[in-house]
């Protein structure tokens, strides 16, 4: 194998390693970029080329560029994360509706610790309208963890993409 094919290999690993604890949120999130391949696929050809981060010759994922949701639902207006006691609150402004902004459409929320490689996947927990969620994060206690959103409508046919919330001390 030359340099070039082990540097993809290895980054293909991260960045499927990444994707793979997701796959639901995935499956759903990419299934309107599906033509030729599955979800998933398609989202490690979107993902790939904006994916990492490269210091010291050490390759890493780009955590605030990774995508698992993509569409036209509108992401959350101003979003803001707090952590405490292991309750996670994440909060956003109120917007108006339009065709891709209702008040009816569902938060759904990753949170990702990398170090040990631990998700916690939050589907549907709560509408738009309700301009906050407070999510069960104590398994994760002591950890920086990364933290996403995502909208959806509420009879599921329409996608939003992921927003990147940023790192998180629980």
């Amino acid at each position: 194998m030359t340099e070039n094919q082990t540097s993809a290999a290895y980054r293909f690993g991260l960045l499927s390693s990444f994707l793979s604890g997701i796959t639901s949120f995935v499956k759903i999130g990419f299934k309107k970029m599906v033509k030729h391949n599955s979800p998933v696929n398609a989202a490690l050809s979107y993902n790939y080329d904006h994916a990492f981060i490269v210091e010291d010759g050490v390759v890493r994922l780009n955590y605030p560029k990774l995508v698992y949701s993509i569409g036209d639902v509108e992401p959350p207006e101003s979003p803001d994360i707090e952590c405490t006691d292991g309750l996670m609150k994440l909060s956003w402004f109120d917007m108006p509706q339009s065709r891709f902004c209702q008040y009816t459409d569902t938060a759904s929320v990753i949170v990702y610790e990398p170090l040990i490689d631990e998700r916690m996947a939050f589907r549907n927990v709560c509408p738009r309208s309700d301009l906050s969620v407070l999510l069960d994060v104590t398994p994760l206690i002591g950890s920086t963890v990364h933290c996403y959103v995502s909208f959806t409508s509420a009879d599921g046919k329409l996608q939003g993409k992921n927003v990147y919330l940023g790192m998180l001390d629980v």
